[in-house]
């Protein structure tokens, strides 16, 4: 069985950092990071993957607590609607990927460029205009899948030390099972701040689907990993990362408790993840069509946001792409 992993908040003077914030900004400053690293070296224009990345992070986060609210705290919306706006208050890994999705289509059709400047505060606000020819989101989209299952590490590791996750009974011993429960024994790791960094053998075993996620994810970003050196056709990765994680998360919520207060809301006996689950492996599926119909007409997305070649001009007129 694996003992139940306490991890205290840092503070730092009146600051207190949380693990689980910290966990999930490392993980969007590696995913960022990598994600350019591999875009220069396929001569992407990192200046856009850059607009890319950004529309994606605010519109991920918006939608990862709004729809958080919206479909798994439904009472709660009702009785105070401001919350939708309260974005300290949760987060759904599906609401992100949704409000990730709206982001970067916005982004497709849309442009930010410097606005009315404020000259006591030294800033430029921005504004938004239409952009002249739609841009293709599959290039971006693809190299930000090809590293994203790294980043999620972190953001899964940050559920699993925080166990807000709980998944339902498990039988004593079992292998995959975490310790929760009034500790029987605990043995300290090291001190961390005005805490203590511990593990703890609990007496009422629990799945941490936290925990089994991340497991899986380690397997996937590995596996991607592997593939790195290699040239796939534009939009591999987001038909790989559709398939892979819409079938395994599907089957882990079968595992989240249903006979508490806060347990998980069924739709048709379903959570709110399973439906999406479902809709997430049909578009791996027309994804993978698209990606045929891409390679058999021998024109890749991503000439339209690659640098030009020493000596090359750009082209005149990019070919438009419906993704």
């Amino acid at each position: 069985m694996i003992p139940y992993i306490h991890v205290p908040d840092l503070k730092i003077g009146p600051l207190t950092l949380h693990p689980f914030g910290l966990l999930v900004a490392t993980g969007v400053i590696l995913g960022a990071w990598i994600s350019t690293r591999r875009a220069r070296q396929r001569g992407l224009d990192v200046d856009k993957l850059n607009s890319f990345i950004t529309w994606m992070l605010i519109g991920g986060f918006l939608g990862g607590h709004m729809l958080d609210q919206i479909f798994y705290h439904w009472p709660e919306f009702v009785k105070r609607p401001w919350s939708l706006f309260l974005l300290y208050e949760g987060l759904s890994s599906f609401g992100g990927f949704i409000g990730a999705f709206i982001g970067i289509t916005l982004w497709k059709y849309y442009e930010a460029v410097a606005g009315p400047a404020i000259p006591l505060l030294g800033i430029t606000l921005p504004k938004y205009r239409k952009r002249e020819l739609a841009m293709p989101m599959l290039p971006f989209a693809d190299i930000i899948l090809s590293v994203f299952p790294v980043a999620w590490v972190f953001g899964r590791s940050g559920c699993s030390v925080v166990h807000d996750h709980p998944g339902m009974k498990a039988e004593a011993g079992s292998l995959l099972a975490v310790a929760f429960g009034r500790p029987e024994r605990i043995q300290k790791i090291l001190s961390i701040g005005s805490g203590d960094l511990e593990l703890r053998w609990g007496n009422a075993p629990q799945f941490d689907l936290g925990l089994l996620e991340l497991m899986f994810t380690i397997i996937l970003a590995s596996l991607l990993a592997l593939t790195w050196h290699k040239k796939l056709a534009t939009g591999s990765y987001v038909v790989a990362t559709a398939l892979c994680y819409a079938p395994v998360r599907f089957a882990m919520d079968f595992l989240r408790v249903r006979d508490v207060d806060q347990a998980d809301p069924r739709y048709g006996s379903l959570t709110p993840a399973q439906w999406m689950c479902v809709a997430l492996f049909l578009f791996g599926l027309y994804m993978a069509r698209k990606v045929r119909e891409i390679k058999a007409s021998g024109k890749d997305p991503q000439d339209m946001v690659a640098l030009p070649r020493p000596g090359e001009m750009p082209p005149e007129q990019p070919y438009r792409q419906s993704v």
